[in-house]
């Protein structure tokens, strides 16, 4: 199989520099552990996150929130977007888990449910990109 040879020109030709054999086994563990992997709920909720945070708009309105509590109105008018559209992008950050809503009267604000995320993850990201 192709992957033979390449293991074989990797392994064999000095390119890695730990012992062969423990490399193999090393891999076989990791093919493993992705197998068990493919149908864990843990990796489908990680991909959930990844897709709803893919989005601009919804980067943005996490990161308005983690600075502080924000009522919709408040991120459409920063934003430019319209009320359907925030509605829509924020019940996307509530299905993963990263927003929750408070209710205050008659007023929904938008906090997020944990500190998964920092403003210096956002700012350092942004800084390597």
């Amino acid at each position: 199989c192709w992957l033979c040879l390449v293991c074989w020109v990797c392994l064999g030709g000095g390119v890695f520099t730990e012992d062969s054999e423990k490399r193999l086994s090393k891999l076989e563990a990791l093919e493993q552990e992705v197998l068990n992997m493919e149908n864990d709920s843990k990796i489908q909720n990680v991909l959930k996150l990844f897709k709803a945070l893919s989005n601009k708009n919804r980067l943005l309105i996490l990161w308005l929130i983690m600075n502080g509590i924000r009522c919709a109105c408040e991120i459409e008018h920063i934003l430019g977007l319209s009320q359907s559209t925030v509605s829509h992008h924020i019940n996307e950050l509530i299905e993963v888990g990263v927003l929750k809503i408070i209710k205050s009267g008659k007023w929904s604000l938008v906090s997020s449910e944990v500190n998964v995320f920092s403003e210096d993850f956002f700012t350092e990201l942004i800084k390597k990109i």
